[in-house]
């Protein structure tokens, strides 16, 4: 189970970061100056004892994932990293990434539970957020 889950979310961190033209959802046409983002969270790893609830954690999560994605497409990822040597001899690395940015304008295109993932996809036209950047 464990491996699932880890391939699931690796899934989810590589098959998110696409630009423009979307994720290969069957119900989202891509389209020019539009960004589309993905979101994914697992039902049964949420806190909750009763599956509604769990359902529902799992609804919000996916959704704010697919936010951070839109955040990352729009302001760009921060990566900081260190290794440590010890007679030219690695010991330890560490990769860290942030992202910070707001996001107006974006829409839920699809909401819904796949599996043991709930799935939430985004889509932002860019022209409809610049225009809400400028105060129009």
């Amino acid at each position: 189970m464990r491996n699932k889950v880890c391939a699931l979310l690796l899934l989810a961190l590589t098959g998110c970061s696409g630009t423009q033209g979307g994720h290969g959802s069957q119900d989202v046409p891509a389209r020019k100056n539009h960004l589309y983002a993905v979101g994914y969270a697992p039902i049964s790893l949420q806190r909750p004892a009763d599956y509604q609830q769990k359902l529902l954690h799992a609804m919000r999560a996916s959704k704010l994932d697919a936010y951070r994605e839109l955040t990352e497409q729009l302001s760009g990822v921060m990566t900081s990293s260190s290794s440590q040597l010890n007679s030219h001899v690695l010991q330890d690395g560490t990769v860290s990434s942030s992202s910070r940015g707001m996001v107006r304008g974006a829409r839920v295109v699809n909401s819904y539970p796949d599996g043991d993932m709930y799935v939430t996809e985004l889509e932002l036209d860019l022209a409809f957020y610049q225009r809400l950047r400028r105060g129009q």
